[in-house]
């Protein structure tokens, strides 16, 4: 579990960037995670895993405001 506001799991996350979300907020977008009443303690544990999956020297825009 990577968003526990949303209950928003690893496996949904890298779902979402391999279905196109490269940025931090397509994937809040796509699957919730980061957007919660928290105000976005997991933002950190997605940025890496957006770093990990995606190809080396791909950008990795992060609009997380």
């Amino acid at each position: 579990m990577i968003c526990l506001c949303n209950g928003v799991r690893r496996e949904t996350i890298e779902k979402a960037i391999e279905g196109g979300a490269h940025r931090l907020d397509e994937i809040f977008d796509q699957t919730t995670a980061g957007v919660g009443p928290c105000g976005g303690s997991c933002r950190d544990k997605l940025r890496q895993i957006l770093a990990e999956k995606l190809p080396a020297g791909k950008p990795q825009g992060e609009h997380d405001d």
